[in-house]
């Protein structure tokens, strides 16, 4: 996960991270890693378009985000 951390943080592009918070509820978040700490990291949440920060214990899977795909039309 820290190379993603590193990869969102260098590049300022969006990750996928499940985060689950301190009542036990899960949720998908597309965050921009701000600051990376040893505890965890600050990022702005794409969703909620705020700086949170997000305990590395609690963050279960993080990803690239992929690229969605439109229609394109002739």
């Amino acid at each position: 996960m820290n190379c993603l951390f590193k990869y969102s943080l260098e590049n300022k592009l969006p990750i996928d991270l499940i985060y689950m918070n301190n009542a036990g509820e899960l949720s998908h978040r597309g965050v921009i890693v701000r600051k990376i700490t040893v505890d965890g990291i600050l990022a702005f949440d794409i969703g909620k378009q705020q700086l949170r920060s997000f305990k590395r214990a609690n963050i279960l899977s993080a990803a690239k985000q992929r690229r969605k795909r439109g229609v394109n039309y002739a």
